[in-house]
């Protein structure tokens, strides 16, 4: 991949994509180990080529399970000595409140601390589990004592007490004509190919995070897809060919 091109022709990740590089080239230059805020799957999946490339090491520290946001540790070694991630548990009462996601991440946010230095933010009965950084654990321990009119009971808990987080999936069979991106974003979203080829071309698809305008990238079992608008997908598998040669398979998508 022509990192510096792709870049140049990304332009909601552009700000992001830039510091990532800076911060391999530094990387490289110091031979310390350099570590990023909290990246979405398509910057880790960008920062995770560029390392490559880069001849790099890179680490991703989120929660326990399926996790969606997690710090970037880049390295010119194999092992990293320090995790830069802790766990805040949160405990209220559901009872008088139907608190949401937002609602926690909206409190935390209220005490000036940036989104990216916030990671995953689970939801149990009983509360919250929320993974930030370290630098910034203790001030939103000290000082976040409500959410919205509830109050709570914070503490940082150890990363391996931490529950895991599993990802929730709607499941459709289709059949394609061929595992072409088109063929699957058509099967996946319910549309024609040609509205499906014009989504793929205008930069509306995401194939395994990053931006793909070739209609014709062969997909397979396990990769990731995202279309805007209409949500993402996981090609989970190949379940046979119909009297016509079409190919059945399963697709999840996340909920």
């Amino acid at each position: 991949m022509d990192i510096e091109k792709y870049i140049a022709n990304t332009s909601e990740n552009k700000q992001i994509y830039m510091e990532l590089l800076d911060k391999v080239k530094r990387a490289k230059k110091s031979f310390k180990d350099i570590y990023t805020d909290f990246l979405f799957p398509d910057s880790q999946e960008f920062l995770k080529q560029l390392c490559n490339e880069e001849g790099l090491h890179v680490s991703f520290i989120g929660g326990k399970g399926d996790f969606e946001r997690a710090v970037g540790v880049i390295s010119c070694y194999e092992d990293i000595d320090y995790n830069p991630v802790d766990v805040i548990k949160i405990s209220c009462n559901f009872k008088f409140e139907n608190l949401t996601h937002r609602d926690f991440l909206g409190a935390i946010l209220s005490l000036g601390i940036k989104r990216e230095k916030i990671g995953d933010i689970n939801l149990y009965e009983d509360g919250a589990e929320i993974y930030v950084l370290k630098d910034i654990s203790d001030y939103i321990v000290i000082n976040l004592n409500k959410i919205r009119h509830t109050g709570v009971k914070i503490k940082k808990i150890d990363y391996e007490d931490a529950r895991e987080r599993v990802q929730q999936f709607s499941e459709k069979a289709v059949n394609v004509a061929s595992m072409r991106l088109d063929a699957i974003v058509s099967g996946a979203i319910n549309l024609s190919r040609e509205k499906s080829s014009i989504f793929i071309k205008n930069g509306s698809v995401k194939l395994n995070y990053l931006i793909c305008d070739d209609a014709s990238k062969k997909v397979k079992e396990g990769d990731l897809i995202s279309v805007k608008g209409y949500g993402r997908f996981l090609i989970d598998k190949i379940t046979g060919t119909t009297k016509k040669d079409r190919i059945t398979l399963i697709i999840k998508k996340f909920v």
